[in-house]
This record gives structure tokens, C-alpha cells and sequence, in this order.
């Protein structure tokens, strides 16, 4: 089973020499490894090697022409009942260079439990010894990018998908204190080899950005995870699904992983794709020779149809996987309904918010409209098929609970209502609160209240205007 996948760009300097003798490096590296170094003596420089110590192995290729180089090695090992397969390919091109990693876990018994799916340290090692590469307009490495308070066309750029990046973005909003749910650095660091990680600086630039992407941007501190070539994006913020900002960052970790898993390798950083130029070059090299060799001619040809082979039965599988795929996701959508929405500048300002708005709308109009007409059938159908999933209610009983006998804003208080999305400042006799940044929604709660109720009162009238 197929339990990690990345491809990422690497320094243009960076020759498959230097390729495998970071290969070298990650395998003697690791505490698990009988291997020793002198049983990489034909690896570097080689065409072709096939090391066997214990139960690991280790295979290696090398080809390459006036325009491309590419090398690939297989590292087998048996532990446990469980074989690990770590394919880890090398390709230069004129342009650029890349190299990809898989890893695959079989068991050798039906019942044994495949241990979780880990970010594997060759990504690691490769990344520090042949250094990051260009991709799109992106350095790939540990650090997460931090954009500037001039960069709103660059995250324009990675939130619509003409960034030219092949790795997902993975962007951190700030909040509306200024603050982030998650470790920019350490979720960086993370995702380094497969997906860049870009953190916005401040809640204004999110105001100018949702003008610049058609509000598909996320803010106030939700992170979304935004897919190559416009593919859509993927949301994370506190609230039901998770209570932490370390939830959210295993949360995302899983996501990408996933969805790189399930995306097809680069057929130029493919073992099979190293086989296959081995076997051409060495064609070439005997008819350019005038070689009756038959024997040696039929081999070559035998190892170029096993290499063609195997690039078949590789897409064939991702044709399957991605049928899989859209059968998943048609379970999801409405077939054929023709309804689409658009809600023009406007953006949730908690989680559910919109979608909330049209469900108790729709619940509402459901009450209005003659008994057993076609409108209340189709009214009923989609509340049946559409849950309610805003926020709204429970924010409704926060509010009441924390100004439910508030006199005025203490700490306490004032980390309450931060937490649910208010930002708050002292004007005069007046607490001011503003909800996600939006001068829109903007109340006022006395500095010291007299009225037993008034903490309800308030809590009443936020909700009527904002929820």
C-alpha cells in the first residue's frame, strides 16, 4: 500500500552524483540499517547496481543524454512482517531539476496492522543536501513564506492557481487579534517537500485580498489548503471539528499527504522512466556499433518492454484510483440540479455562517407556501438533503453565557469574546466590539453596568443584528 508520495524541485546544481550520495547518507543514517558504506562503493558512478545485505536491498539506475539525467534507487527492507519499499527518483532537465519519493508498506500476513503514515526523513535529507529548487513563484524549503504588506498579487496569484506551482499552498490567515491558530514555522517545517506553506501578515491585507480573488480567500485565522491549477481549497479553523491549533496542523498534515498520494507521479522521476532511457541508450549504442549480438539486442529489447509495461500498469491503477475519485465526489454534489449560488463580495465571518442564512431562510419560506405544492416539496427536500451546519445557534448560547453576569469586560470576559471573533477597544464610558474586523457589526458594552440584565440584554441584541 502506497503510505507516502512527493515530488519537489531541487537545486539546479545538483548532478545525480550528488543525488545518491545523499541517498547514501539518509540509508546509512538510519539506527535500523545493517548496511555499511562499503557497500555503496559501486552506487555513485555506476550505470547500475544491486546491493543485498540481510533483508534489505538496495538498486540503483543511472542514464542520461546531452539534455536530460536522470537516476532513481529502490530500498527495500523486511522488518517485522512488513516490507518497505522507499523509491526515490532524480531528474534534470535544461530547466530544472526534480526528485520524487515514494514509500510502500506490505505485509506478509492478511491481519497485521500497517503502522501510520509518517513523513519519510529521505524527504529531510534530500532538501538539506541538494537545497531547494524554484517552484512556480515559490522557493521550496523548511521556512514558510511570509508575505509582505505589497504581496496581495502574489497570494492573488496562489489562491487562483496561476502561481505555476505544482505544490499545494497551504495558507495561514491572520486572525482578527493578529495572531495565528498554528505555528507558521513548525507547520513549515512540516510540510517541507510537499506543499508551501504562506502566512498572510495582517488582517487588512486579507480585506484587500477578498477584492482581488472574488472573497475566495480565507481569513480571521482559518487556514486553507489551495490546490494547483485553481482545484479548489480545503478549510481548517477551531470550532466542532477541532479544539486545538495542533489538531488542525495533524489535520492538514493528512490532507496534503493524501491528496499527494492520489495524484499522478511525474513519469520523469519514476524508476520505470530511468529503465527506459537505460534500455534506449543502450539500442542506440548497438546499432551505432553495427552489432550482431542478438542475444544481447533481444535482452535490451525485453528490458524496455518490462519497463513499458510496468509505466502501464502504474497508470492503469491511477486510472482506477482516480475513478474512485469521482465517484467519491459525485456522491457529494447534487446531479444535474443546475443550482449554483453566487454571494458576491460576502464571506462567512464564522464557520457556517452563509450556508446557515439560506438554511433558515429556506425553513422560513417552507412555512409560507401552500400545503402539498410543488415549492414546499422542493423546500423540504433540500432541508432534508442539506443539515443545518452553521455555527450561529452555538455561538447564540457563548454569547449568553459569557455577558450573562457581566457588569463590565474584564479579563475574563474580554478572552471570551477575542476567542469567538470580537475585537475590542476602549472609547470613553464604552467598551467597543467589533466582529471579524468588519465595521459593519460593530456594538458598544458599558464600561460599568448597573442593570442585572444588561449583560443579557446585550448578548440579545448582538445576536439579533450578527447571528
Amino acid at each position: 500500500m502506497l503510505a507516502f508520495a512527493t515530488e519537489f524541485p531541487v537545486g539546479r546544481q545538483a548532478g545525480s552524483g550528488a543525488f545518491l550520495a545523499a541517498a547514501r547518507k539518509w540509508i546509512l543514517g538510519s539506527p535500523h540499517t545493517r548496511l555499511v558504506a562499503a557497500d555503496f562503493g559501486a552506487l555513485i558512478g555506476s550505470p547500475s547496481s544491486d546491493v543485498r545485505r540481510a533483508s534489505e536491498r538496495i538498486e540503483s539506475l543511472i542514464a542520461g543524454t546531452g539534455s536530460a539525467e536522470l537516476a532513481s534507487l529502490r530500498y527495500t527492507k523486511a522488518d517485522a512482517g512488513l516490507e518497505w519499499l522507499t523509491t526515490i527518483g532524480f531528474s534534470r532537465e535544461s530547466h530544472d531539476t526534480w526528485v520524487s519519493v515514494r514509500v510502500s508498506c506490505e505485509s506478509a500476513h492478511l491481519s497485521a496492522r500497517l503502522p501510520p503514515a509518517k513523513k519519510p526523513v529521505a524527504v529531510r535529507v534530500l532538501l538539506n543536501e541538494l537545497g531547494g529548487g524554484r517552484d512556480g513563484i515559490l522557493d521550496v524549503g523548511e521556512q514558510p513564506h511570509r508575505l509582505a504588506d505589497a504581496d496581495v498579487d502574489i497570494a492573488c496569484k496562489l489562491i487562483d492557481g496561476t502561481a505555476g506551482c505544482r505544490l499545494p499552498i497551504v495558507y495561514i490567515s491572520a486572525g482578527f487579534n493578529g495572531q495565528y491558530v498554528v505555528n507558521p514555522d513548525s507547520l513549515g517545517s512540516e510540510l517541507a517537500g510537499m506543499a508551501h506553506v504562506v502566512v498572510e501578515p495582517n488582517r487588512p491585507f486579507s480585506m484587500r485580498l477578498k477584492l482581488g480573488v472574488g472573497a475566495e480567500n480565507v481569513y480571521g485565522g482559518t487556514i486553507g489548503i489551495y490546490w494547483p491549477d485553481g482545484g479548489g481549497r480545503r478549510s481548517f479553523f477551531l470550532g466542532r471539528e477541532f479544539d486545538s491549533g495542533d489538531e488542525i496542523a495533524t489535520a492538514i498534515f493528512e490532507e496534503v499527504r493524501t491528496a499527494l498520494n492520489n495524484r499522478r507521479p511525474l513519469p520523469r522521476c519514476t524508476y520505470s522512466a530511468v529503465q527506459e532511457l537505460s534500455s534506449r541508450l543502450a539500442f542506440d549504442a548497438l546499432r551505432a556499433a553495427g552489432s550482431q549480438e542478438v542475444d544481447k539486442y533481444a535482452s535490451e529489447f525485453d528490458q524496455e518492454m518490462r519497463a513499458k509495461d510496468e509505466q502501464l500498469a502504474e497508470a492503469e491503477r491511477e486510472i482506477e484510483r482516480l475513478k474512485a475519485e469521482v465517484r467519491k465526489y459525485e456522491a457529494r454534489s447534487p446531479m444535474g440540479s443546475g443550482i449554483s449560488l453566487r454571494v458576491g463580495q460576502e464571506q462567512d465571518l464564522f464557520p457556517g455562517e452563509l450556508g446557515g442564512v439560506l438554511y433558515d431562510a429556506i425553513a422560513d419560506a417552507a412555512t409560507r407556501v401552500t400545503k402539498d405544492s410543488r415549492r414546499e416539496n422542493v423546500l423540504a427536500a433540500i432541508l432534508a438533503n442539506n443539515p443545518q451546519t452553521s455555527e450561529a445557534p452555538l455561538m447564540k448560547e457563548e454569547l449568553k453565557r459569557i455577558l450573562r453576569s457581566a457588569r463590565t469586560v474584564d479579563a475574563g470576559v474580554r478572552h471570551s469574546l477575542e476567542r469567538m471573533g470580537f475585537v475590542i477597544t476602549e472609547e470613553g464610558k464604552h467598551f467597543k466590539l467589533v466582529f471579524a474586523g468588519d465595521d459593519r457589526y460593530t456594538f458598544t458594552l458599558p464600561k460599568s453596568g448597573s442593570d442585572v440584565r444588561g449583560g443579557l440584554n446585550a448578548a440579545s441584541d448582538i445576536s439579533r443584528l450578527l447571528l
